[in-house]
């Protein structure tokens, strides 16, 4: 009997030192109250789990239209380096949202914006290069795969939690640096 391409103990090992890399990184957050942990960090897996399942998605459609295609589900869930953002955006929401939850709320904002405008460049791409509907569907999901991926990283790496705000202290002239949030909302449990 062979094994599939998948099974092989190097490639297992591989997976499991991915995830107790990811594990270890979840554990270095900073230490806040529990109640004040669980609502961010739920945000953050839930939208690291959207934002990576699109991304991988993107992947594979990007893939496809380049002609590597993938033929059963054995193929599609086998060990790949295409299924590591569905694997680390999640991981990567979790330790924002139990971090620092404005960072968390400007990556989901920015990934947003990156999503809606990647999604209509990617479209537009897709209908000036392509003659048939299936460019313009699949543009416009490698385009929102790459805007959500682009803007939750630069939502991510551009927050200063020191940066600038215009809060006047003395005088209208000066100013003091402070972060202020694109986007808040807090849901009551």
């Amino acid at each position: 009997m062979t094994r599939a391409h998948y099974t092989t103990p190097g490639r297992r090992r591989s997976w499991v030192v991915l995830v107790l890399l990811m594990l270890t990184a979840v554990s270095l957050g900073r230490a806040r109250r529990t109640e004040a942990q669980a609502v961010p960090a739920a945000y953050g897996a839930l939208s690291g789990a959207a934002a990576g399942v699109l991304v991988t998605t993107g992947i594979f459609v990007a893939k496809a239209r380049a002609g590597s295609f993938i033929y059963s589900l054995d193929d599609a869930l086998a060990p790949r380096w295409e299924l590591v953002p569905a694997v680390a955006m999640p991981v990567g929401g979790l330790v924002m949202g139990l971090d620092d939850d404005q960072r968390l709320a400007r990556s989901i904002a920015w990934g947003g914006a990156g999503f809606a405008a990647g999604a209509l460049v990617g479209y537009a791409i897709g209908e000036l290069f392509s003659d048939t509907d299936q460019g313009k569907w699949a543009g416009a999901i490698v385009g929102s795969a790459a805007g959500v991926l682009a803007g939750s990283l630069y939502g991510v790496l551009s927050y200063d939690p020191g940066g600038s705000s215009t809060l006047p202290i003395e005088g209208p002239t000066q100013r003091v640096p402070r972060p202020v949030p694109l986007l808040s909302f807090r849901i009551p449990l």
